[in-house]
C-alpha cells in the first residue's frame, strides 16, 4: 500500500481530510522527529488531539487522584458513571499512548468520557512518568503501583477488586500488556482482562519484519517508522535491551497467564501486522483474543472523536467492556 493515500485511496474520506490537515505546508523545509525538542513535541501532540477531540456528548462524573508513588505521587483522572454511588463497578486502568514521552490526562479526556458513559465502568486514566526524563521501567512501574493501589482502595471508590482491567493505546497498549503479564509473575494475579488500542508490541526487530511498517509508515498515515526509533530510543536506558519482554511483550515466553485480550487497530497502520501475529499468539496460548480491525483508518484513530470510524470504534469498544466486565 505504500505510495499514497491520494492514489490509492486506502484510507477513508474523513481520515484523509484528517491528514491533510496535518500535513505541513509543502513550501515547508522537512524537520527530523529527532531534531525536535521534547517539549515542543509534547505540545504539538498535545494541541492534535484536543483539536480533533471532538465533543463530550454525554459527561461523567471526574475527578482528579493521586496514587501514592514510592518517591512522588502518581496523577490520575477517575471517570465515573453519573449514578455509580449506588453500585460496584468494575474498573478500567488507562494508559495513554504517545511513545512513552508524549501524551497526558487532557488530551485523553474526551476518550475515557465516551468509553465510561458507554460502558457503564469507571475508567481511571494514569499520568505516567513519561521519557526521555523517565526512562524505562518508569511508567511500567508507576502503572504497576496504579493496579495495586486499585485493589487496595476498591472498597472505599465503589470499584470491584475481582473485575479490574488494563487498557492502552500505542505506547500505553505496551505498557498494559506489559503489566498484565508482570501482575500474574509478581503477585499471582490475572487482571480481568486487557483492552490493547493499536499496541506498541515488538521493537527488538527491524522495521522490515513487519510489512504494515513498510507500507504505511513513510508519513503519510500519522505514525512513522522514525518516530518508533526516536521514542524508543527516548524511553530505553543505556542498559535495557529491546528484546526485553517487558519492552517487547510480544517476545514473552510464556502468554497463558494473561486475561481475555481485546485488540484493536486500523487497517493502515504501521503496528498492524504486530497486532495480528500477538492475537495469534494468544489464541495459541489458549487466552480469549478477540482481534478487530478498522480499515481504511490510522493509527490513533480513537482519539480523533470528529471521526466516523472513531465514534463507531468506540462505542464497539465500550461493548467488549460490558462482554467482558459486566
Amino acid at each position: 500500500m505504500a505510495g499514497g493515500r491520494d492514489t490509492e485511496m486506502a484510507v477513508d474520506q474523513q481520515t484523509a481530510q484528517l491528514l491533510d490537515g496535518l500535513s505541513p505546508p509543502a513550501s515547508s523545509e522537512p524537520v527530523a522527529f529527532a531534531d525536535i525538542d521534547i517539549e515542543l513535541a509534547r505540545e504539538g501532540a498535545r494541541a492534535v488531539w484536543l483539536a480533533y477531540a471532538g465533543p463530550v456528548d454525554d459527561p461523567c462524573n471526574c475527578r482528579d487522584v493521586a496514587i501514592k508513588g514510592a518517591s512522588a505521587d502518581v496523577p490520575a483522572r477517575l471517570y465515573s458513571p453519573a449514578d455509580s454511588a449506588e453500585y460496584t463497578l468494575p474498573l478500567v486502568i488507562f494508559l495513554h499512548g504517545g511513545g512513552w514521552a508524549m501524551g497526558d490526562l487532557d488530551s485523553y479526556d474526551g476518550l475515557m468520557q465516551a468509553l465510561c458513559a458507554k460502558s457503564g465502568a469507571h475508567m481511571l486514566s494514569v499520568d505516567y512518568r513519561r521519557s526521555p526524563e523517565h526512562p524505562f521501567p518508569a511508567g511500567l512501574n508507576d502503572t504497576l503501583r496504579t493496579i495495586a493501589w486499585a485493589r487496595a482502595v476498591a472498597a472505599d471508590h465503589g470499584f470491584d477488586p475481582t473485575r479490574i482491567a488494563v487498557m492502552g493505546d500505542s505506547a500505553g497498549g505496551n505498557l498494559a500488556a506489559v503489566a498484565a503479564r508482570r501482575m500474574h509473575i509478581e503477585h499471582g494475579t490475572r487482571l480481568a482482562a486487557q483492552f490493547l488500542i493499536y499496541p506498541v508490541l515488538d521493537v527488538s526487530r527491524p522495521h522490515s519484519a513487519y510489512p504494515s511498517r513498510m507500507s504505511y509508515g513513510d508519513g503519510d498515515y500519522l505514525l512513522t517508522r522514525e518516530s518508533i526509533d526516536v521514542t524508543l530510543d527516548w524511553y530505553l536506558g543505556a542498559d535495557d535491551r529491546p528484546d526485553n519482554p517487558d519492552i517487547s511483550p510480544l517476545l514473552a515466553p510464556d502468554l497463558t497467564c494473561l486475561p481475555p485480550t481485546v485488540i484493536i487497530v486500523g487497517g493502515c497502520d504501521p503496528l498492524l501486522d504486530e497486532a495480528l501475529n500477538y492475537a495469534d499468539l494468544l489464541q495459541a496460548a489458549g487466552v480469549p483474543t478477540t482481534f478487530k480491525c478498522f480499515e481504511r483508518t490510522i493509527h490513533a484513530f480513537l482519539s480523533f472523536g470528529v471521526l466516523d470510524v472513531a465514534q463507531r470504534a468506540r462505542t464497539y469498544l465500550a461493548g467488549e467492556i460490558k462482554r467482558l466486565l459486566f
